[in-house]
């Protein structure tokens, strides 16, 4: 992939959402505007901004910011396959497309915050599995939304090596009721069947661990 030697690049250790290989984040004073991916009303409110009607939230500093995000829009019109998230003002462009990522990156290096793509020394990234080169555990378990507390889980992590708790996801199991979000690692198959059986209602997902 061809790009400017100013812009930062990142290790893709695991699918973005179990398919897309790379991923550009793009600072763009109306990132909101592309969060539904409607292009065509994306177009509109563009047009509209240029006509001087323009939202109190929205920090445009002068015409190059305007025509930046004409041109980002002319090259995402021309893909299908994405998935994009907004943090305004950073739009999360997902894709296994490298032309897309080399045309967004080329229309100004310095409005890209980074991209991230498969390291070549690393093995071809599968679906449901990260890269983790400093864990000694086999699988990295998310948890999901939770409605009551796992007190016994936790005594029996305790008494033994076979499960490695980040203290969010301690701090989660501990709680009668918490949003999710938290992971923790789990040494072997034997170990995570035994995960189950304490705490399978509450588990999102389950990566393989790839010691590259």
């Amino acid at each position: 992939m061809k790009l400017s030697k100013l812009i930062r690049i990142k290790d893709t250790n695991s699918l973005f959402s179990d398919k897309y290989q790379y991923k550009i984040v793009i600072v763009c004073p109306i990132a909101a505007y592309f969060r539904s991916a409607d292009f065509s009303q994306v177009r509109l409110k563009l047009d509209l901004l240029k006509q001087g009607q323009r939202p109190f939230w929205i920090k445009i500093k002068g015409p190059d910011d305007i025509s930046f995000c004409y041109k980002m829009l002319d090259v995402l019109i021309k893909y299908n396959d994405f998935n994009i998230r907004v943090e305004q003002p950073y739009l999360n462009y997902y894709t296994n497309d490298t032309k897309a990522i080399e045309e967004l990156a080329a229309i100004d290096s310095e409005r890209i915050s980074y991209v991230s793509m498969p390291n070549k020394n690393n093995p071809s990234l599968q679906q449901r599995s990260v890269i983790l080169k400093k864990i000694d555990y086999d699988y990295k378990v998310f948890l999901g939304k939770t409605t009551q507390n796992y007190n016994s889980f936790l005594t029996w992590t305790k008494n033994n090596d076979l499960v490695k708790l980040t203290k969010r996801a301690q701090n989660d199991l501990s709680k009668n009721r918490s949003f999710g979000g938290s992971y923790l690692y789990v040494k072997n198959e034997k170990a995570l069947t035994l995960v189950r059986v304490f705490i399978g209602s509450c588990i999102s997902k389950v990566e393989t661990v790839i010691k590259a």
